[in-house]
Order: C-alpha cells, then structure tokens, then sequence
C-alpha cells in the first residue's frame, strides 16, 4: 500500500479545527494569566526603566569558544562604501 493511498483515505480537515481551537485555548489562557496578575505587579513592571538607581545589567550569552573575543583587527573587515565599484 503506498503512502497516497494511505492519505487519501485520512479526513485531513478536521485538523485546521483542531488547530484553531487549540490557539484559541492558548489565547484565552495567556489573557486570563496577564488579567489576574495583581496591579502592584503591573504597575511595578511598567516603571521598570524609570528607576535610576536600580541598574540591569543584560544577560550574556554563553559564548562555545570558551569566552574569547574576536581579536581579528578591524580594518581586516571590509568597510562599507569602500572596495571595487560594481558599476
């Protein structure tokens, strides 16, 4: 038996169904989670960038050369505007 036949005998539209109710639920359970959150919480996350005295230093990525930088010069790179014209 080959795989178009197996194909053919599925009912594949039912799946855009099952599809849209599964995001459907997933909406309405991320707007159910953001309205419940307490208003201190809100509030607090909003003004976030407004505190000068709390400093948020950025993650940093974890780097798989062992954390060294690229120490290439950088006039190596080619600089835009710079080179052979394609004209």
């Amino acid at each position: 038996m080959s795989m178009s036949e197996i194909v053919s005998f599925l009912d594949l539209s039912v799946f855009p169904s099952i599809a849209l109710v599964f995001f459907l639920a997933a909406f309405i359970g991320v707007i159910w989670w953001v309205m419940t959150r307490p208003r201190k919480e809100i509030d607090d996350a909003a003004s976030i960038v407004l505190h000068e005295d709390r400093v948020i230093t950025p993650r940093t990525p974890s780097r798989s050369d062992g954390g060294k930088r690229d120490t290439r010069d950088t006039n190596d790179r080619p600089q835009p505007g710079k080179g052979s014209s394609h004209g």
